[in-house]
């Protein structure tokens, strides 16, 4: 299997985070133009703020957690030129789940058993992929 095909999902967690950062945009845009928070508050981000402008922050600081994780091993897999079709199937799980959690925090993100749950099982996909990469290293490449 072609290295080059790891990239495909990688660019679709890197739209995802582009999207995300559109909508912290427009939600604190509608947060300043409500009047439910003052512009000053984007100085410290200290303050009184509205709960959806919160979520909106909190989902974006998310993006940048866990993901990392998912960037350095797809970024392995590529060096290292051997992805196989798990790795890929794996890698477009992970992609998906980051994708319906997205959609979770920004349709209701009050439903935190849905949120959970789908954090989690992106948590273990990934976890997974890690352990198949260090398996492949220790086993696969001696």
């Amino acid at each position: 299997m072609k290295s080059n095909l790891i990239l495909y999902p990688l660019i679709a967690m890197a739209a995802l985070t582009f999207l995300v950062t559109a909508h912290l945009y427009f939600v604190q845009r509608k947060a300043i133009k409500k009047w439910d928070v003052k512009y000053g508050f984007f100085k410290t981000y200290e303050g009184d703020r509205p709960e959806y402008l919160q979520a909106a922050r909190d989902h974006y600081k998310n993006i940048f957690q866990l993901p990392i994780l998912f960037y350095v091993w797809t970024g392995i897999l590529f060096m290292m030129g051997n992805v196989d079709t798990l790795d890929l199937s794996l890698a477009w799980l992970f992609v998906a789940s980051r994708y319906l959690h997205s959609g979770i925090r920004i349709i209701d993100h009050t439903k935190l058993l849905h949120r959970s749950s789908v954090f989690i099982a992106g948590w273990f996909v990934l976890l997974f992929a890690w352990g198949k990469l260090l398996f492949d290293l220790l086993f696969s490449y001696s």
